[in-house]
């Protein structure tokens, strides 16, 4: 057992090495190859400890930075924070990859296990963990492969889920050379297959790459990072702080003629819906500029006699609010589910109803805020329901390090890829950036800087494979695993 522990630690440190600051994105290709290794010959129970262990040291490999964020954000003891990572960790992480774990070894110990069979289980935790409960999908696998960029245009076909099995069927092929148990009745024609499917996803990819999903004039776009100090976010002289601040740059920016100017989330603290000296600026400050605003604010209304809390996205057209959307996925404590005195502001936040689509610029917008990019199933509902332009406000000034933000990035880029649009990405702190229907980031900003990005975007109306099918890659992993384990049951009880 304590071999099999450090083969475990070795390939989830190496896991973990494939996401920033390291990068090794070609580590992923090997690097489940010895956790697979060391839980096919265990018991399920003690490959299911394997399991847990894994990804509690991906957990710490890929969330390091979690522990001074969550002190930092709630202001108590760091050892809290600690608490917090392996809450998450386990409870969020580890529970998944132990039944995953637990499952392969099941399985093997009644026949071999194929490579396609150990894909199609890769496919089911990595879906599980995204959408079960309340969802954990940072450091999916596939969001390690966003810069090989002819294997991430799978991305538009299958979801994040596709390219992760991918890579976990190559590193299962490779354990299958070390441990007979994964080489499946027929370990040639599963290799042959494997190695198709590799080389379908790179001409899938040449493919699209080669093709442009995009229509119409562009529309100019400026990205303003006001790099407003973190601190000051709920603090009454923040509000004519940010506006100043984000006012001057996008004057600043008028000298490129753009017509959408993006401010990021919570760029104002104050209600657009109240006649405030911050609200006329921001209204009057952009109509005399010519431009149509979308940002990142509070808003309130009043609900079966209480008021109701939202983060939202605004649209500001011609010196009034002219739409607007309300975050639908909260971050459970940050933004609901505490008392709000010890978030530094009024009350938790509810949950919007709906994904609106709001216009600006001549663009049908898909806006959303902050880890809502993390979710492949809500992005896709803008685009069917309309959004020719997908726009992501966040506030990553938290992460406090520049590897959660650049983590952030490459996952909010798979969007782009999936839904085949243009991606407008409007931070507080960096990074902020445009990426095109590629999936390739076009203008980026720094981290912790103060800055403008200028760039031109273009319409699309595609329509994916994604967007019709969903996550039905995914569903179809899901009932692979489940025909495996019938046949090996009614192969028991033959």
């Amino acid at each position: 057992m304590r071999g099999a522990l450090v083969l475990t630690g070795l390939s989830a440190a190496a896991y973990a090495a494939t996401f920033p600051p390291l990068g090794f994105a070609a580590l992923a290709w090997v690097a489940l190859v010895p956790f697979l290794t060391a839980i096919v010959r265990m018991t399920p129970g003690r490959a299911a400890v394997l399991g847990a262990w894994w990804f509690l040291v991906v957990g710490i490999g890929v969330a390091w930075w979690l522990p001074r964020m969550i002190s930092g954000y709630f202001e108590l003891p760091a050892v809290v924070g600690w608490g917090g990572l392996l809450v998450v960790a386990l409870g969020l992480g580890s529970t998944y990859s132990a039944l995953f774990a637990a499952w392969i070894a099941w399985a093997a110990r009644r026949r071999p296990v194929a490579p396609l069979v150990v894909a199609a289980g890769w496919g089911v935790y990595e879906l599980a963990r995204a959408r079960l409960l309340i969802g954990n999908p940072w450091a999916l696998t596939a969001y390690s492969q966003v810069h090989f960029t002819r294997l991430s245009q799978l991305a538009d076909a299958t979801g994040p889920y596709g390219v992760g099995m991918l890579v976990a069927a190559v590193n299962a092929v490779l354990a299958s050379l070390v441990v007979p148990e994964l080489r499946g009745r027929r370990p040639v024609l599963s290799a042959a297959i494997v190695a198709l499917a590799l080389a379908g996803t790179w001409l899938y990819g040449s493919w699209r790459l080669g093709q442009t999903f995009t229509t119409g004039e562009p529309v100019r776009v400026a990205v303003v990072q006001g790099s407003v100090e973190r601190g000051f976010r709920w603090r009454p002289e923040y509000a004519r702080l940010g506006v100043d601040r984000y006012l001057a740059l996008t004057r600043d920016a008028a000298a490129a003629r753009p017509q959408l100017v993006v401010w990021p989330e919570t760029a104002v603290s104050f209600y657009l819906q109240e006649a405030t000296p911050q609200r006329d600026a921001v209204l009057t400050g952009t109509r005399d500029l010519g431009v149509d605003l979308i940002l990142g604010g509070p808003h309130y209304e009043y609900e079966r006699a209480r008021t109701v809390y939202h983060n939202s996205v605004f649209v500001v057209h011609d010196g009034r609010v002219a739409g607007r959307y309300d975050k639908m996925h909260l971050l459970p404590l940050a933004e609901e589910g505490v008392p709000g005195h010890l978030l530094h502001r009024e009350t938790s936040f509810s949950p919007g109803s709906a994904t609106g689509v709001l216009t600006a610029s001549g663009a049908h917008v898909g806006g959303f805020l902050c880890w809502e990019a993390m979710y492949p199933e809500l992005v896709r509902r803008f685009a069917l329901a309309g959004a020719d332009l997908l726009v992501n406000l966040s506030n990553d000034a938290w992460f406090g390090e520049t590897a959660p933000a650049r983590h952030h990035l490459d996952i909010a880029s798979v969007r782009a890829i999936e839904n085949r649009r243009y991606l407008v990405r409007a931070t507080a702190t960096g990074f902020s950036a445009v990426v095109d229907p590629h999936g390739r980031v076009v203008a980026q900003s720094g981290f912790g800087t103060t800055d403008v990005l200028t760039h031109p975007v273009w319409l699309s109306h595609t329509l994916t494979p994604y967007q019709r099918f969903g996550d039905g890659a995914a569903w179809l992993a899901v009932a692979a695993v489940v025909a495996a384990a019938i046949r090996r049951l009614a192969g028991a009880h033959a």
